[in-house]
């Protein structure tokens, strides 16, 4: 069992390298254990001399200042990680900070750091250092543009008679662009230390940024055809409308690359061998599609609202996965999940809130791959009836409408919620049509009346809106009538609602 002051090396593909750790304490009430970053990295496992002479490893990039790598990570060692020795711990103290379970990157990080040109470094550390320096560079009402500055809008940015003004803030590191700035591109290939753009309103066919020092990268494709990503780059999230015709280019096409988006049918073109994909707040994803775009995933992790997952078997030809991450994923009820032996590296299986009888299927396939190592999560299994009230919620478009604001969309789900769960109850607690139909009325009557009352205040709800409402309750209505096989008073049951309905 692993214990404290075991020490552990695990392989970083960009580095190509192995990179050392050691567990330094495990408190359960913490989350686990706490890991420690080493000071070896090498290309094969070290030997018992490598093991006796490590060293906490020590980090300086950004505001990092001869600090070390400590954390509260969880309770399961990923199976990738190779014990290769034990000392007695080499720090004290528990650290004070959560995290998840090291790969490298944190080595990768500090390595680019060294890589950087070294006056901008200097002077980078040299304010960092000092009291911070109020100085105002550009006057901006109530907001200047100080020499302490760590951040700057595109706004400010056209408002200087040169670009070159800023080249006097040494802590600048994001860029926040909604408008077009002249000759962005060439004075952002003069920063380095500038590593996080947030860009959108363009309005042009292509962006080229290669000779950036950038890592993070939020950008509205919308209308982009052509985008030339930098090397060193790790993290791109696509916003915007994103057309059939955009390609992306990117370094090694894409290897060492994370990309986001919340357009699950991945229209764009490029980068054959992304590592890894998450898709957010999706509605349906076709498992099918990604492993035809990007066969050689490592990671892969899907956080819906919730949605309908399609060719789940698909997943299996991913066969590099190490990580599958995926909650409020619903496939279809006959679905079957990949066997353990399509994924001969993974490590990290967390699925939460999928069908019921799924999830424990799951369970029960994956059970000895966890007792070999394999960080199995498995939870939040939802009954029929859940799925019900939720994926198939018909309001669910309702949100980001003009004229219907967030509160009332998610009041109108829930008042779904509440008539389909009180509905799908009455379908199995017997009796006749008569009293089927005479409930049915009363919780027709609440739901009607609960659009009522939100409508008071605004009056949003229009002739599209009132369909929809009158077809959301039927709909409850056919799930009962196929459920309980009796036949309802339909007749009844529409005019219960128009008895109480004022919209």
């Amino acid at each position: 069992m692993p214990a404290p002051g075991d020490i552990y090396v695990v392989h970083n593909e960009r580095l190509q390298a192995f990179v050392a750790y050691q567990l330094t304490h495990q408190d359960d009430r913490e989350g686990g254990f706490a890991i420690l970053t080493l000071d070896w990295t090498g290309p094969t496992l070290p030997d018992p001399a490598a093991v006796a002479a490590m060293q906490p490893a020590r980090f300086d990039y950004l505001h990092q200042d001869n600090a070390l790598d400590h954390l509260w990570v969880g309770r399961h060692v990923p199976r990738d990680f190779q014990y290769v020795g034990w000392r007695a711990p080499l720090v004290d103290s528990a650290p004070d900070s959560y995290g998840t379970w090291p790969d490298g990157s944190e080595v990768e990080r500090q390595r680019h750091w060294n890589a950087q040109d070294a006056a901008a470094v200097q002077a980078f550390k040299t304010a960092a250092r000092a009291p911070a320096d109020h100085t105002v560079l550009l006057e901006r009402g109530q907001y200047p543009v100080r020499r302490s500055a760590t951040r700057l809008d595109g706004q400010a940015m056209n408002l200087a008679p040169s670009l070159a003004l800023f080249d006097a803030l040494p802590l600048l590191t994001r860029l926040d662009i909604a408008e077009p700035v002249p000759d962005l591109l060439p004075w952002l290939r003069t920063r380095p230390l500038i590593h996080s753009l947030d860009i959108s309103g363009q309005h042009t066919p292509a962006l080229d940024l290669r000779g950036t020092g950038l890592l993070q990268l939020v950008i509205d494709v919308t209308g982009l055809r052509s985008l030339n990503l930098n090397a060193g780059l790790s993290r791109l999230t696509l916003q915007g409308s994103i057309g059939p015709d955009l390609v992306i280019h990117g370094e090694d096409d894409g290897r060492w690359l994370t990309v986001i988006s919340s357009d699950a049918s991945l229209p764009w073109s490029g980068l054959p061998q992304l590592g890894e994909l998450q898709l957010r707040e999706v509605r349906e994803v076709d498992a099918s599609r990604i492993a035809a775009r990007f066969p050689h995933l490592r990671a892969l992790r899907i956080a819906c609202a919730p949605c309908v997952l399609q060719g789940l078997q698909h997943l299996g030809e991913l066969r590099q996965l190490h990580t599958l991450s995926a909650s409020n994923v619903f496939p279809a009820e006959d679905a079957v999940f990949p066997a353990p032996e399509c994924w001969p590296s993974l490590c990290r299986l967390w699925l939460h809130s999928l069908p019921a009888a799924l999830g424990t299927a799951i369970r029960k396939a994956y059970k000895r791959e966890a007792a070999k190592g394999l960080d199995l999560d498995v939870g939040q299994l939802r009954k029929p009836e859940w799925r019900a009230a939720n994926l198939d919620n018909p309001f669910r478009d309702w949100e980001g409408s003009a004229h219907i604001s967030t509160a009332q969309a998610k009041k109108a789900a829930t008042l779904y919620r509440k008539a389909c769960t009180d509905a799908l109850k009455l379908a199995t607690g017997g009796g006749d049509a008569a009293e089927l139909t005479a409930a049915l009325a009363r919780i027709g009557r609440a739901y009607t009346e609960g659009f009522n009352a939100l409508d008071r205040r605004s009056g949003f709800i229009e002739t599209e809106e009132r369909e929809q409402i009158y077809t959301a309750w039927m709909g409850n209505v056919d799930a009962v009538d196929a459920r309980s096989e009796i036949a309802l008073d339909r007749e009844a049951l529409r005019a219960a609602m128009n008895e109480v309905r004022t919209f």
